[in-house]
């Protein structure tokens, strides 16, 4: 027997065999992943970093310094238009002082009266020196176009436009300006123009942008002051915001004068008579609001535009509004941008020829060591590593060098070591066998004895499960009979307490039967008693009629009886009217008696239909209780039944308790038994594992030596 089972464990050795020479994968070829982070890509990355933060800091540059040339246009912006307003203001203001002056002026307000009118010589004196005077004030202050002073009809007009004289046109002017205004009364010192002056003097009106009109004392005549439109546009021409930009002077009503500034020799955008400002957003929410002067980022004609907004002082509604192009404000910052470009495309040209400079010369030095390191990792221990170059490259080849030379004497070292072990693992191998057969042996014999203890145990235990089973049942159906039994006094309980309920749910249908009986004998009397109101008013409504024909007798009687019978006719007539309010009162009554014979009618039926409800709820009570009768006494019987039930289960399981101690004896006996027996086996396995365990080290120790002799015998060591 020992020899055949020596005899398998022979067969079942594998053969020793000597394996194919390995080839050592190659260090030089890389996957395309790896490539994309090769040593020439960082190395450009490297130089292309500081480029890049170049462009962020000509692009921050850029940023502030638009930012702030903007900051600094707007300030200086605001203050042209400030300077713009205040001299419009100035000269407004000089304007409404002149204008004062004449107003007040005695002389002026003699001649328009008419007071002249009979001296003509002084008439004539008293219009060359005020028209001298007017032409004086003209030439003082170049915003003024002209000064008008009109008068009523037939008293000649005073103006710097005209030297001939014109017949006075007061009330044509007045009935102007009243149009004018919202009301027809108030009227505003500043216009927008006038039509009426404008034909008498044959004026033209685009020459004049705003009108001051104020009346002399006793409103003799009216003082009209022209504001100029050319030297306004002549002001907004001095101003200069930069090509594209509008500037313009503008009214609260709308009224625009317009300058573009252009490029000598070019065209401007602008199309005559365009409402640039007047119509948009912008120049409405600066209109409303509180600020006098403004500057900020609007958008218009789908570019960016700065808006300037100036407004007047003088009560005349006259804004100064403009709009710079964002490229104008920024073209210092542009050229910035410009030199930034060039600068980093410069910087981006030397990187690059420094990077490929620096990366040509270390992939050739790379190229030279992979190609030593792919001869190495083939196993030829005879290369030597070389360089070019006098940097960190020489140290590396002369590492790689020690490092070949030590594996060299490393692998000649480990080829001796490997034939002492072979011969060991022969003798290991021999012992091992011999302990694999005297194991096998005793672990078949206590294999055996185990068998026959598990059938017995198992016998053993499936009879006490089974028992336990069926005490579990008994007690299972116990527990579910006393649990019925609750239930079932606990219904018997609730049954009992059902039926008194229901019982005072009957007395109380027939309580609320009496009551509906009682509302509807009450509701029948209301009935009767509306209908004796119908009568006693039938009998006011007759004695209204009769009272009212007596009232009409005797009304006719004090008529026929004269002043005699005056006193009479009004007692007569307020019978009259008392019949009247009493008919009144009793159809009125009457038409309250009618609305609740209706509801009285209603509620009969109403407390009638009550009334059967209420039998019906007896009669369902009435059977009710007749149920919970019949519930009680199938209720007993199942008490009955239960109590025979619990008496079966407890018999059964004093029984079933007596077998499973007669089981549960014999099961251990078993269990002592097995318990030795496992014990025996275990430690027969434990020395069969310990067998195969030191058999198969040994064949696996001869196998690594076979393939470790083929791995040593790849590496050339010798010259």
């Amino acid at each position: 027997m020992k020899t055949q089972i020596r005899e398998k464990k022979v067969k079942k050795r594998p053969v020793s065999q000597k394996p194919a020479h390995r080839k050592m994968p190659s260090m030089g070829k890389h996957s395309g992943p790896r490539r994309l982070f090769s040593l020439r890509n960082k190395i450009f990355v490297s130089f292309l970093l500081p480029i890049l933060f170049v462009v962020v800091i000509g692009i921050v540059s850029y940023n502030a310094a638009a930012d702030g040339l903007s900051e600094k246009f707007k300030d200086s912006s605001l203050q042209v238009s400030q300077m713009a307003m205040d001299y419009v203001d100035v000269s407004l203001a000089f304007i409404k002082g002149e204008a004062l002056q004449y107003m007040v002026d005695g002389g002026l307000v003699s001649y328009a009266l008419g007071s002249m009118e009979e001296d003509q010589i002084a008439k004539t004196n008293f219009l060359n020196d005020t028209r001298s005077g007017l032409v004086a004030i003209q030439h003082m202050n170049n915003m003024i176009h002209n000064i008008h002073i009109v008068t009523k009809k037939g008293i000649d007009m005073c103006s710097t436009s005209a030297a001939e004289r014109q017949d006075g046109i007061y009330e044509e002017y007045c009935a102007e300006i009243q149009a004018r205004s919202g009301d027809g009364r108030t009227i505003s010192q500043w216009a927008e123009g006038h039509e009426a002056l404008d034909s008498a003097l044959s004026l033209n009106a685009a020459d004049t942008f705003m009108v001051y009109q104020i009346p002399t004392n006793k409103k003799a005549a009216y003082i009209v002051v022209d504001i100029s439109s050319s030297a306004l546009y002549d002001r907004l021409k001095a101003i200069d915001f930069g090509e594209g930009s509008i500037c313009s002077f503008v009214t609260d009503n709308g009224k625009e004068l317009l300058h573009e500034s252009v490029k000598e020799g070019g065209s401007g955008s602008l199309v005559q008579g365009e409402s640039v400002f007047a119509d948009t957003d912008f120049f409405a929410d600066v209109l409303a609001g509180e600020e006098m002067y403004v500057a900020r980022k609007v958008r218009f004609r789908g570019g960016s535009y700065l808006y300037i907004h100036a407004k007047g002082g003088e009560g005349a509604g006259i804004n100064f509004c403009a709009l710079v192009p964002y490229g104008v404000i920024t073209g210092q910052a542009q050229k910035i941008k410009g030199i930034t470009v060039a600068v980093v495309i410069v910087a981006c040209i030397v990187a690059g020829l420094v990077g490929l400079g620096i990366t040509l010369g270390i992939q050739k030095n790379m190229k030279v060591i992979s190609l030593r390191f792919n001869q190495v990792a083939d196993g030829d221990l005879r290369t030597e590593v070389k360089a070019y170059g006098n940097d960190e490259f020489q140290d590396l080849a002369q590492v790689a060098n020690n490092m070949i030379r030590n594996n060299r004497n490393l692998v000649m070292g480990l080829y001796k070591t490997i034939q002492v072990l072979e011969q060991s693992t022969d003798q290991v191998d021999n012992a091992s066998g011999d302990i694999n057969t005297c194991s096998q042996d005793i672990t078949r014999a206590i294999n055996e004895i185990n068998v026959g203890m598990d059938k017995q145990a198992e016998h053993a235990q499936e009879c006490a499960a089974k028992t336990n089973t069926l005490s579990e049942r008994i007690r299972e159906v116990r527990g579910r009979a006393e649990h019925t039994q609750e239930l079932a006094d606990k219904t018997e309980m609730m049954i009992g307490q059902g039926a008194k309920i229901v019982g005072v749910l009957g007395d109380k249908a027939q309580e609320t039967w009496e009551v509906t009986r009682k509302v509807g004998d009450s509701i029948t009397q209301l009935q009767s008693e509306s209908q004796a109101i119908n009568e006693f008013v039938e009998t006011i409504s007759s004695i209204s009629k009769q009272t009212n024909l007596l009232s009409l007798n005797a009304s006719i009687e004090a008529a026929r009886a004269g002043s005699a019978g005056l006193g009479f006719a009004v007692v007569a007539s307020e019978i009259r009217k008392l019949a009247e309010d009493s008919n009144r009162a009793a159809g009125e009554i009457r038409n309250q008696v009618q609305m609740i014979t209706q509801y009285t009618e209603q509620t009969v039926k109403d407390a009638d239909y009550a009334q059967e409800i209420v039998r019906m709820q007896e009669k369902a009570v009435r059977q009710v209780i007749d149920v919970f009768g019949g519930m009680s006494g199938q209720i007993t019987e199942l008490l009955s039944e239960l109590n025979q039930i619990a008496a079966g289960t407890e018999a059964a399981d004093r029984e079933r308790s007596d077998t499973i101690d007669a089981v549960e004896n014999i099961s251990a006996i078993i269990e002592e038994t097995a318990s030795s027996a496992l014990m025996v086996h275990g430690m027969a396995e434990n020395l069969l594992r310990s067998a195969e365990k030191l058999d198969h080290i040994s064949h696996a120790l001869s196998d690594n030596m076979d393939g470790l002799k083929t791995e040593i015998s790849a590496f050339k060591v010798e010259e």
